[in-house]
Order: structure tokens, then C-alpha cells, then sequence
């Protein structure tokens, strides 16, 4: 299952990526020894930049790879925490309609027998995938996880659920 396949629209409209405070807030997930790993990483492989375009003294190309790693140093540390950036809650959007279950304003169908909840990891998110065909997928924060299936308990108790 690929928890980060957001899909093209998850019927509650485009959000916003996080920029900068994703990053800030990457580098806060990591642990004090990951930190120093992170860090002795980077500065090697810059060291190693710095190193093969020395003797050839093309700033340019220097400038060029050092933008490149800090680019790519960004761009990790913010998909450490995208995932909990990107959960929006689900509480809000679920609903009865017509006796069947919906999320803003997607029904489920009629023929849906399974579904998976559970959570990512365990700072969350939480996540509700329909189980056919690597169903619809929704991300969701993770204190809603027991409400969330005590609602399709309640309201779908011919839904079987799965927890992960």
C-alpha cells in the first residue's frame, strides 16, 4: 500500500504544500543522533563537491552542486513530515446521504465490503483507504482515528473494517 499516493483530487479540493516550515519542521523530526548523521552527510558530500571541481576552479559549477545538495537536503527533510502536514480532518467531511456513507462528496459505493484504517506511523497521520482496486485513499490526523471508526461502525456495520 502507498500511504503517500495522495491521488489527483480527494474530492476536498487542492491543498496547499507546505514550503519552509515543512523543512524547519523536518529537521525538528529528526533525533539528536540523526541530526549529527544528517548534518556529517551534507557536509560530506559538499566537502566532496568542493573537492572534484577545486582543481579545475569552476565556481560555477561548485555553486551549482551546492544548490543542488541543499535542494535535495530540503526537499527529504520536508517529506518527513509532509504527510502530518497534509492531513485535514476527516470529522468534518463525513456524512450520511441517501444511507450511504460520504466524505465531502464522495459516496461511497454500494458494492464496498472492506476498508482500511489505521495509521502511518505513530506520530500519524491516520489514514481510511477503500479496499478495492488500491481504493480512494484519505489522510487524516490521528486523534481522529477512533472516531472515525466508531462512525463507520455506527452507520456501515455491513463494512468490515481492517485495522493496520
Amino acid at each position: 500500500m502507498n500511504i503517500l499516493n495522495y491521488r489527483e483530487k480527494d474530492f476536498r479540493g487542492e491543498p496547499e504544500t507546505p514550503g519552509l516550515s515543512a523543512v524547519i519542521a523536518g529537521w525538528h523530526s529528526l533525533s539528536c543522533p540523526g541530526k549529527w548523521l544528517f548534518t556529517l552527510l551534507v557536509g560530506l558530500l559538499a566537502a566532496a563537491f568542493l573537492f572534484s571541481q577545486w582543481e579545475r576552479q569552476q565556481p560555477l559549477m561548485i555553486g551549482f552542486y551546492l544548490i543542488c545538495l541543499t535542494a535535495a537536503a530540503g526537499n527529504y527533510l520536508r517529506a518527513r513530515v509532509l504527510p502530518q502536514l497534509m492531513a485535514r480532518s476527516l470529522l468534518a467531511d463525513l456524512k450520511i446521504k441517501d444511507d450511504q456513507i460520504c466524505i465531502a462528496d464522495f459516496s461511497f459505493p454500494a458494492s464496498v465490503q472492506k476498508l482500511v484504517l489505521g495509521k502511518q506511523s505513530k506520530q500519524g497521520p491516520a489514514f481510511l483507504q477503500l479496499a478495492w482496486n488500491g481504493g480512494q485513499l484519505w489522510l487524516f490526523p490521528l486523534a481522529e482515528l477512533l472516531q472515525v471508526e466508531q462512525f463507520i461502525r455506527q452507520h456501515a456495520p455491513h463494512i468490515e473494517i481492517i485495522i493496520e
